[in-house]
């Protein structure tokens, strides 16, 4: 609650000269009077901005602001309010610069969600993917990592051009069998060349 200190109701123009907590100290003329912001007042007010004073049952309200010296950064919100809802059946929010969306929990939820940029990027300790389907289609795609492991009941993978594979040291360990079908096949080995098994066919 803020009280106008005396003076009398309506509405008046006033100056901002001091903020203590959600409290505001307007001048209105040779006065001081302290008020609060109103719900209605979603402008956060500063000091030094000419704002509109109601004055009701002794108490005063800035509804609005009026005018700011140097209105560079503004800040939207509702006083009092634990959570905000804006409801519409189509909502935009248009940035020429930038558009930065922070909290300790983001929540994206449609049923179709669609990200359409020229650069996308992705920084987090763990991110997690769960879908029935997840599909990826790009002109090319690179993956850097200093561990990778992928773990899938079934795999099936097409290359129509070349498969290159340059790695340091190859493990494979297949519980049944392996097919290889190749039209041409070489196997070169700078210095040993092993086949082991119980029974090795060739031809």
């Amino acid at each position: 609650m803020a009280t106008t200190g005396g003076a009398g109701e309506g509405l008046v123009q006033g100056k901002i000269v001091e903020i203590d907590g959600g409290r505001f100290a307007v001048a209105v003329g040779d006065d001081t009077v302290w008020a609060v912001r109103s719900l209605s007042c979603l402008l956060e007010p500063a000091v030094g901005d000419k704002v509109l004073l109601a004055r009701v049952d002794g108490e005063a309200f800035v509804l609005a602001i009026l005018d700011r010296l140097l209105p560079d950064v503004m800040t939207l919100s509702v006083p009092q309010a634990k959570r905000l809802v804006v409801s519409a059946p189509d909502l935009a929010l248009n940035a020429t610069d930038r558009i930065g969306l922070q909290g300790r929990e983001t929540t994206l939820q449609g049923e179709r969600v669609h990200i359409l940029t020229k650069s996308f990027s992705l920084v987090g300790q763990m991110v997690a993917f769960v879908a029935d389907i997840l599909q990826s289609t790009a002109h090319r795609s690179e993956t850097a990592a200093d561990h990778v492991s992928v773990q899938a009941g079934n795999r099936t993978t097409h290359v129509k051009g070349a498969d290159v594979s340059d790695v340091g040291m190859l493990v494979q360990t297949i519980e049944q069998v392996s097919t290889q079908t190749a039209h041409t096949s070489v196997m070169t080995a700078k210095e040993d060349l092993r086949f082991d098994g119980k029974r090795v066919t060739v031809g």
